[in-house]
């Protein structure tokens, strides 16, 4: 009897037990699918840096391969540009601006602050030296003044090694006034 016992048990277990690998072989089928599906995302981001990687390559060996003198000549083109606008009477920054796409813009912005951070207080040369960078930024000569004195004194203007015109020069009213009210903004 406890042969038929044993027997009549090992089919219900045997069913029981085909029952955990099918549960086994979907819980192995859905990792692998998920291993599927992580190793094609890595692979499309791969091929993504990859792309990008041979876009950048490309960009240097052009860069590479321009003349030693390319920046200095494109800066004098540049001005050259401005000359020619300016001749015309329209404002070349506004022009340039015109012809320049929101995401050079914004590359050109990134470059900017990048080249002068505000980092904050690090000691008092520096904070001084960035306040100094600050004010002769905002400097406009007064061209006016400028003629009326080189009109006024002819030569002697430019100094020579004759020249006794240096240390002459005293400032007006005006002059003073604003220099004052600079130092009272600091």
């Amino acid at each position: 009897m406890a042969a038929k016992a044993k027997a009549e048990e090992v089919p219900v277990g045997g069913a029981e037990e085909q029952q955990p690998p099918a549960a086994a072989e979907e819980l192995a089928a859905q990792k692998r699918e998920q291993r599927l599906r992580k190793f094609r995302e890595l692979h499309l981001k791969w091929n993504e840096a990859r792309k990008l990687h041979h876009q950048e390559v490309v960009e240097e060996d052009k860069r590479l391969k321009l003349p030693a003198n390319w920046e200095a000549k494109k800066a004098h083109l540049e001005w050259e540009l401005q000359e020619k606008e300016k001749k015309k009477g329209e404002d070349y920054k506004k022009v340039k601006l015109l012809e320049i796409s929101a995401e050079d813009a914004e590359k050109w912005e990134r470059k900017k602050r990048r080249k002068n951070p505000n980092l904050g207080f690090s000691d008092y040369a520096a904070a001084q030296l960035h306040q100094y960078h600050r004010l002769t930024k905002q400097i406009r000569p007064d061209m006016e003044t400028y003629e009326r004195l080189r009109e006024k004194h002819g030569e002697e203007f430019y100094p020579t090694s004759n020249s006794l015109l240096h240390g002459t020069h005293v400032p007006s009213t005006e002059e003073t006034d604003r220099m004052v009210v600079d130092l009272e903004k600091q």
